[in-house]
């Protein structure tokens, strides 16, 4: 008996590892005691400051030698999730601030195991562990890595188990290859079968984590037309570009002052009035002064172009060569064009011909050079200029992974894809840097997706060409159009051309469920809507889209492919292969502008998403997931995000009641 609660006892000690508590371990303390000469101490330390364990009052020890369980790798999967779900969004659609799909529609997702209840410190995680793989995979999917009406939460996880979890980050296209991918990854190593211990999945999450710090997952896909060229990240963007002691003079003071101010968001007209005292006086930080007062919002653009020009013209007045001040000045420069050039495209060649000036003054090929060729690449491609920004990219792209990543992005543009993959295995990039050689890895990967888009985009069509052959399907729905929440059930009649309607709609404005139903005829462009306030049924014509994914909706897979530039990606784990479209919005705005729908003109879309999934046995489509975003000139923002299950029974018939037709004709 005495063993027993002792197992216990272990057993809740190593549950509060991962129970929701928020103490972390402090600067330089070991969070825990019996981690201080393990060989994974770094990583467990590292995992603790990630928030991905927890340490404090009551967890004192770590256990790294002992095997983890199913719950246990689970919860850290979905803590691993909560810091890189940017990554994996252009997969699942969910943003940071959506709680994993739940609360999209009127059913909340449940777990399918008997053994895992509601009331334990795991159920939140594994459930939404499962909401993200089934967004991911498709109905079921986490019953592919533990099938069975029970999870055995308790038994200890294989690294098999581990690594088709986990193979969502890898950019593998085949679940049964996860164990492949994610050795290949340098993730994990050792055999399938062997079960995984705690020590080992700190140094998992650890690797995973380091790996998510770069573009780690599709790093061409510019799905919403405003990722390249891409730029390096600037993670000081204030700076005092001096260093200042205690004892200040008065007009240190009143810069570091005018600096926190800034950085704070508390500026003021006084703060920059301070500042256009400095710059007029013989204070010696000119860099400062003038970089800061290129953030004044009281000045026209073209004046803080000005500035951050002239901040520029002080950094090469000083003769002290310092890259990183160069490329957070450059970056001000750049930024401040993008604002100009949103609305005259023409500031991007002027802005380069000003800034190319500087060229001559840094030696070719040093780091300080290449903190400024990135943005005179990026300003060429702005421009039009795009053979001249690739020329540039190549000259350093063995040093610095955004200028491979903006090199094969423009070479894929040009359709140059045979010329990309013969650079990435080129000697020059195969010697480059480990960060390049990490990237050249991942580009090489998705030029291989990219040269599949053909027999994708034949995959698709051909499903949905099959649902179109069918006599008949039935649509059971969840969406959200304007805050509108939809459930809805909808009867196809294929043969007969006519749909049948029914289900439950929220008003945003309102508490109350409304009911909601109708019929349309095909053939005739009709629609009868019942009025279930009137007790009556309303004709009407069937309209011109009223949004652009309506008119979308008609066009082909091939023609979306040929002439909107959709791109497409498929991913399989068990019973399902899921296919992932995306609309670059430029394009489809592109395509639309002299259009006008019934909410108005498009005038940017900043996501137009759809997940197919479809089963692999009979090449049916089963379920679709969605979101779009439109802004028309109306000014009017139109969000609608949804999900949809289609099912094929045998005969689907439906017939127009008489009481609909006669009551809406008189």
């Amino acid at each position: 008996m005495r063993k027993t609660i002792q197992i216990m006892a272990c057993g809740l000690l190593v549950s509060g590892l991962f129970a929701p508590v928020t103490a972390r371990a402090s600067e330089g303390v070991v969070p825990y005691g019996d981690i201080g000469k393990h060989w994974a101490k770094a990583a467990i330390i590292r995992g603790v400051k990630a928030g991905l364990f927890t340490a404090g009052a009551g967890i004192d020890r770590f256990y790294p030698e002992r095997e983890m369980t199913r719950a246990e790798f689970l919860v850290l999967v979905d803590r691993l999730y909560e810091q890189g779900q940017l990554h994996l969004y252009p997969l699942t659609f969910l943003s940071e601030h959506e709680e994993y799909g739940q609360g999209e529609g009127f059913d909340e997702p449940y777990l399918p195991y008997a053994d895992v209840d509601r009331l334990t410190w795991m159920y939140d995680p594994i459930l939404r562990v499962s909401v993200l793989l089934e967004r991911l995979y498709g109905p079921g999917a986490i019953q592919q890595v533990f099938p069975g009406k029970e999870l055995h939460p308790d038994q200890p996880i294989t690294r098999e188990e581990a690594a088709k979890l986990l193979q969502m980050y890898a950019m593998g296209a085949d679940g049964e290859q996860a164990w492949q991918n994610i050795t290949a990854a340098g993730w994990m190593d050792g055999r399938p079968e062997e079960k995984l211990k705690r020590g080992e999945a700190a140094v998992v999450a650890d690797r995973l984590l380091a790996s998510m710090q770069g573009d780690l997952l599709l790093p061409l896909l510019d799905y919403n037309g405003q990722k390249f060229p891409t730029v390096p990240e600037i993670r000081e963007l204030f700076p005092l570009f001096a260093t200042y002691t205690n004892q200040m003079t008065k007009d240190e003071e009143t810069f570091v002052h005018a600096v926190e101010a800034i950085r704070s968001h508390e500026d003021s007209e006084q703060t920059f009035a301070d500042l256009k005292r400095l710059a007029a006086s013989t204070f010696d930080n000119r860099i400062g002064v003038h970089y800061y007062l290129s953030w004044d919002p009281g000045t026209p653009l073209s004046e803080n172009l000005d500035q951050a020009f002239s901040a520029i013209d002080a950094y090469f007045a000083d003769k002290i060569i310092l890259p990183d001040t160069l490329r957070l000045l450059c970056a001000n420069v750049y930024d401040i064009a993008l604002q100009m050039g949103a609305e005259d495209p023409a500031v991007y060649g002027r802005v380069l011909e000003r800034l190319g000036s500087y060229e001559p003054k840094v030696r070719q090929g040093s780091e300080e050079w290449q903190s400024l060729a990135v943005y005179l690449a990026a300003l060429e491609a702005k421009s039009g200029k795009t053979e001249e920004a690739l020329v540039r990219y190549r000259s350093f792209a063995d040093k610095k992974p955004e200028a491979l990543l903006n090199a094969v992005y423009y070479l894929v543009e040009a359709n140059r894809l045979d010329e990309a993959e013969a650079w990435l295995a080129s000697p020059d990039i195969s010697e480059a840097t480990e960060a390049v050689q990490q990237l050249a890895r991942l580009l090489s990967q998705e030029l291989a997706v990219l040269k599949q888009q053909p027999s994708l985009v034949t995959d698709l069509a051909h499903t949905l060409k099959r649902m179109d052959n069918k006599d008949g399907y039935i649509v059971h729905g969840e969406s959200v159009l304007r805050g509108f929440l939809l459930k809805y059930t909808q009867e196809v009649d294929q043969r007969d051309q006519i749909g049948h309607t029914f289900g439950i709609f929220q008003s945003p404005q309102q508490l109350v469920l409304d009911k909601w139903e109708s019929y349309t005829d095909g053939r005739k462009n009709v629609q009868y809507e019942r009025n279930f306030e009137r007790g009556t049924w309303e004709k009407s014509s069937v309209k011109e889209p009223e949004f652009l994914h309506e008119w979308v909706d008609d066009i082909s897979i091939a023609e979306r492919a040929r002439t909107l530039h959709a791109r497409y990606y498929k991913q399989s784990l068990g019973r399902y292969e899921v296919i992932t479209e995306w609309i670059p919005g430029p394009a489809l705005a592109e395509r639309v502008k002299h259009r006008s729908f019934g909410a108005g003109t498009v005038k940017q879309i900043p996501v137009y998403m759809t997940k197919y999934y479809i089963d692999r046995d009979t090449d049916l489509l089963v379920q679709r997931v969605w979101r779009y975003e439109e802004i028309y000139d109306t000014q009017e923002y139109v969000a609608y995000a949804g999900k949809e299950t289609y099912a094929f029974p045998y005969e689907v018939h439906v017939r127009i009641p008489d009481e609909a037709v006669k009551g809406a004709t008189r």
